[in-house]
This record gives C-alpha cells, structure tokens and sequence, in this order.
C-alpha cells in the first residue's frame, strides 16, 4: 500500500493542475416542455481565431466538453425542426456552472415575440450556409476532405442566396467577405479529393482554378494558391501555365533543385529523354551535390550515344553516392569496354 499512495496522490495533483488550467462546457439541450431534443447539432468555436468543434449532445440532452481554454466562444445549437439558438459567451477555470439551452419551434419562436416576427429569408439563408460552414471546417481539420466538399458547397450556396436576397448593403459586404473566407478551404478541398477521384478529377480542378486565381489576385505571394495552379496547369499540359506559375513560385522561395529533377523525372518517364536534360542539369548547377541528377543525366547521354558525357556522370555519381541505389549498376557499367576505354 506505501506504493500506491504516493502514485495516487501524484494523479490527484495532476489532475487538479489541469483542472486550474482549462475550463469546462456544459448543460442540457431541451424543447419548450423540459424534454430533450433529439439529434442535436452543436458547433462551438473561439472567437478571434479559426478554432471549431463539434460537441457530442447525448440522448438525454446531455453535453460536456472539457479542457477548454479560457478565452471567450460563440455556440450554436440546431435540430431538425427547431429554431437555431446561437450564443457568444466566456469559458472560465474550472467546472463553470452549466448551461441549459431551450429549442424552440417555428411556431413557438413567433409567438414568444409577440406573433410579430417576420422571417427574414436572407438571414435565415445566412444561418443555414454558416452551420453547413462549422461542420465543414470539422471535417476539414480532420483531414476528412471528401466530407467536408459538399458541406463547403451547401454553405456558400447558402451564403450567396443570403447575398442575393439581402437590402442591407452593410449585411450584404459582410456575407462578401463571408464567402471570400470560405473559398479557401473550399478550394483546397476540391484540389484534396482531385488527388483521389480520378473520375471527378477534371470537373474538381476546373471549379478549383477560377476560386485560386481569384485568391492569387488578393495575395500575389500565396505560395499554396500557386503551388495549386501549378499541378493544375501540369495536368492540363498547359506550358504557359506551368512555365508562369513555376517562375512564381521560383521567385517566392527561390530556385529549388528538386522541382527541375522532377520535371526531368516526368519528362524522362514519358520517354522524352532529350527534352528531360536541361532539367537535370538545371537541378545539379542549383545544387552540384545532386546525385540522382548524374545518374538520369548519364542515362539520357547513353540514350544519345554520348558516351563520354555518360562515363563522367556516372563517374561523379559514384563519388556522390558509393553506396547509393544505383552504385552495383554504375560500377558495372564502368567495367564495359566502351565506356572503360573512354577518355
């Protein structure tokens, strides 16, 4: 027993330490009669920054979220059927006292106002699109970008009816910059699945390319929105587009000597050998350590007949990597007469 003493006063320590140092969310979702609601939705997100999550509401009405920095956050809650409530509120330290939040139909809403409220359809379209925006970003942070696709398109369809049906010019620049926030990740999702569905491949990249250009004109230095473009012009075998978004991204990180033996690599593996060399040898002037560099630029001189460009690659190859992947090849290349005996 002296033993575990002491190890269960150490996890009562630890544990009243982080207790003082984050704070705790939670309470009850019910309707109108005290009874719980089912299938609540509740998105809870820190003010300031790009910060969501969804919080688990149990068949009871029941929710709990701990280790919650103390800073403020805004909440909101929805069900099928129910108007959402949304709430800005402050985590403290410690356990906080918990909060009850009351759904309230339709029908319900418009009495407890008095019967005078009118829906507004643009701030209804808003809501909906903002909602359908804090399940995607979950989904998003978790790296789950197939589901988070059509929760991105549901919200900017939302937002650009809410924009649409708007009077309110001041409302109607907010819902702007609104839909501008959300492209992003939008994009970025679309590039994401790309990779994967090969069969949606062309009709992903091509709502992908307008939104990126559009985020290039804000930020002339977005690496990730050039970066984007670049495999988007590659894949649709666009020079001008490669060749301008290469010289963009060159010029915003400087020259790189892995993105020319790349580009060699592909030329290379599409058997166009010749065209494959200057960015082989653009690779090693940039970095003239660059092993594998020598060794494709030897095989392309090989192809050429060169046998003396292809004896001095493989030659520093070698010195570059005596033990490399290709060293048992090189050597026994060397030792054949009509490269032994090359000068």
């Amino acid at each position: 027993m002296k033993l575990i003493i002491p190890a269960l006063f150490a996890t009562t320590m630890a544990l009243s330490l982080a207790a003082q140092n984050t704070g705790t969310f939670s309470g009850k979702v019910l309707d109108s009669k005290g009874k719980p609601v089912a299938n609540t939705k509740m998105i809870l997100s820190k003010m300031g920054i790009n910060w969501v999550k969804e919080v688990k509401v149990n068949e009871d009405g029941k929710f709990l979220q701990v280790g919650l920095e103390p800073k403020d956050y805004e909440v909101t809650v929805s069900a099928e059927g129910y108007v959402n409530f949304k709430e800005q509120f402050h985590v403290s330290l410690g356990m906080g006292e918990p909060k009850n939040y009351v759904l309230l139909t339709p029908e319900e809403a418009r009495k407890t106002a008095g019967g005078t409220a009118i829906e507004d359809p643009a701030a209804i379209a808003e809501s909906k699109g903002l909602e359908s925006f804090n399940l995607a970003v979950v989904a998003f942070n978790e790296k789950n970008f197939s589901a988070a696709l059509p929760l991105f398109e549901a919200a900017l369809a939302s937002l650009n009816e809410s924009i649409e049906k708007t009077t309110d010019a001041t409302l109607k620049v907010e819902s702007e910059k609104k839909v501008e926030t959300m492209e992003r990740p939008y994009s970025y999702s679309l590039m994401e699945v790309a990779k994967t569905d090969e069969a949606k491949r062309n009709e992903l990249l091509t709502k992908a390319e307008p939104l990126l250009v559009k985020m290039l004109e804000r930020n002339s230095k977005d690496q990730n929105a050039i970066v984007f473009l670049l495999d988007i012009a590659k894949f649709k075998n666009d020079a001008e587009g490669i060749t301008k978004y290469q010289a963009a991204l060159d010029s915003l990180l400087g020259p790189r000597p892995e993105l020319a033996y790349n580009q060699g690599v592909e030329l290379y593996n599409a058997g166009k050998l010749s065209e494959s060399k200057s960015y082989f040898q653009k690779a090693i002037s940039i970095k003239a350590d660059y092993a594998e560099a020598y060794y494709l630029l030897a095989m392309c001189e090989f192809t050429d007949m060169n046998l003396k460009g292809t004896k001095a690659n493989l030659q520093k190859y070698l010195e570059l990597a005596p033990t490399g992947k290709h060293a048992g090849e090189v050597k026994e290349m060397l030792k054949a007469p009509e490269l032994k005996n090359i000068k």
